[in-house]
């Protein structure tokens, strides 16, 4: 009785090994879809910020050029008024030298 129990336990330890990987096979494959929905979702994530990202940096961008032209619009605007002004200053100048001039005569 004893040998035949003996036998009976070896010849069902194939059967629990199968048995054993199997379930260690669906774990794995677990692991597996675990793993490839984290990657995803990370994926997903760093695309979105990216797009974020491109998105702040246009707007930064534009606000950047919209600046620029506000300097430029000032800085002509000062130029013309200084090159007006030294323009009525020269003519003022030579007027008064004109009238020294005649006045001298």
């Amino acid at each position: 009785m004893k040998h035949a129990l003996i036998v009976a336990a070896i010849l069902a330890l194939p059967l629990t090994m199968t048995a054993c990987s199997k379930k260690t096979e669906e774990a794995a494959q677990a692991t597996v879809d675990s793993a490839q929905a984290d990657a995803a979702a990370a994926t997903a994530s760093a695309a979105e910020a990216t797009t974020e990202a491109a998105e702040a940096t246009a707007e930064a961008a534009q606000t950047a050029a919209d600046a620029v032209g506000d300097a430029a619009a000032s800085a002509t605007e000062a130029a013309a008024t200084a090159t007006a002004e030294a323009a009525a200053a020269t003519e003022a100048a030579a007027a008064d030298v004109a009238d020294k001039a005649a006045a001298a005569q």
